[in-house]
This record gives structure tokens, sequence and C-alpha cells, in this order.
């Protein structure tokens, strides 16, 4: 009976994120980082990433993506999560695993310009690194 339990709770816990899960791709850009000492700069230290979130619920997003920085040239997996505490702010915490491991936590605000389109701006603080960047992108649900 007590697995009985479980699986009904497993199954039923599964079938309600899957029936209110959706889908959100975003592409950013580094917009503005706090070690770029010529504003100039940017155009040969630039950063862009592509993520595919994944919401649990409405407030809560499992994320995965890539990450590119062209100084040094590095691409970096992105496994993370965004919470999103009043739609449409939300924060987001993500490792950056590749040859060198960094951490991020980020804020940032959605604006919506059609149900399925939104503009993004994001702050990020890495941990490792010590520097904060000011990101700008797209986002695109389904």
């Amino acid at each position: 009976m007590k697995h009985f339990f479980y699986l009904t709770f497993f199954v039923l816990l599964f079938h309600s994120s899957i029936s209110q899960a959706q889908f959100l791709f975003n592409f950013g850009i580094d917009a503005y980082k706090t070690d770029n000492h010529d504003p100039f700069e940017f155009v040969n230290k630039a950063q862009f990433s592509a993520e595919a979130n994944y919401f649990l619920i409405q407030q809560l997003a499992l994320t995965a993506g890539v990450e590119y920085w062209t100084a040094p040239n590095r691409l970096s997996f992105i496994p993370g999560m965004r919470l999103y505490p009043i739609d449409p702010v939300f924060i987001r915490l993500r490792p950056l695993i590749s040859d060198e491991v960094d951490y991020a936590a980020g804020v940032g605000y959605a604006r919506r310009i059609t149900d399925e389109w939104r503009i993004e701006v994001m702050g990020d603080y890495y941990f490792e690194r010590g520097n904060a960047a000011l990101r700008v992108g797209v986002g695109y649900r389904l």
C-alpha cells in the first residue's frame, strides 16, 4: 500500500508539472561589464548566451544553456534556475561550467511585447571573477 501511495503521488506530481509547463527561450548579450575599462572594449570582449527555460510552476523555471565569451575564447554550459517572485521580475542562479567554473547570481526584468515575445534586462554578479555585468536580450515563450 505504501508503494502504491508513493507511485500515485509521483505520477500526479509529474502530470501536474507537465500540464503547467511551458518553455521560454532566451538570447542575450552583455551590454556592460565592470572589468571592461575601455568603453569600446566590448567589441573584442563580448559574451553571448542562449538558454532554454522549462517552467515547473508559474514562478519557477529550470534552465539550461550555453554562454560564449570572446576573450578568452570559451564556451560554458549553464544549468540553473529562475525564480519569479513578482512577475515580471526574476532572480536567477547558475553555475558556468567549462575548464574554469564560476557562479553567477542575478536579478532581471522581462517586459512582454506580445504573448510570445519579451525583452529582458538583467544584472549578474560573477563570484569567482568578482565582476558584474548588465545584459540585454529577447525571449520567446512557447
